[in-house]
């Protein structure tokens, strides 16, 4: 694996196999939530880490410069359709069931997630920032 995989592709990946691997408990073994609330902040959390990692491994590449134009959003659309499949996938797990809604919250923790890293490399300098490529 070249530098730029293992740095940038490597996290995303590993991420995608967190959330795959979450969905494919059956609900008799995954602990019971009692709040709405609770259960629906984990997919805003997956979905939004899930968003930040695309971005991350966007602008980490110089070779496709359309990506990097639109870089929000398609790091916002792929949270969404990994959330789709991810719904999907769940259809097939014994106990669970796939919920649009679900794909809504996902979609809105990215967008969240997404426009709080726009918010912050607006507000803090470039040179405070410890973030590199």
């Amino acid at each position: 694996m070249e530098k730029y995989s293992a740095k940038y592709i490597l996290p995303l990946i590993l991420w995608m196999a967190v959330i795959f691997v979450s969905s494919s408990v059956p609900q008799d073994v995954f602990p019971k939530v009692n709040s709405w609330i609770w259960a629906k902040l984990v997919h805003v959390v997956y979905f939004g880490v899930l968003a930040l990692l695309v971005q991350r491994t966007l602008l980490g590449q110089e070779k496709y410069h359309l990506l990097l134009r639109y870089v929000q959003l398609i790091s916002i659309l792929f949270a969404v359709f990994y959330g789709a499949s991810d719904e999907i996938h769940q259809l097939f797990t014994p106990g669970r069931h796939a919920q649009v809604t679900d794909v809504l919250i996902d979609g809105f923790g990215a967008s969240l997630f997404i426009l709080g890293s726009v918010v912050y490399r607006a507000l803090v300098p470039k040179f405070a920032r410890t973030d590199s490529k």
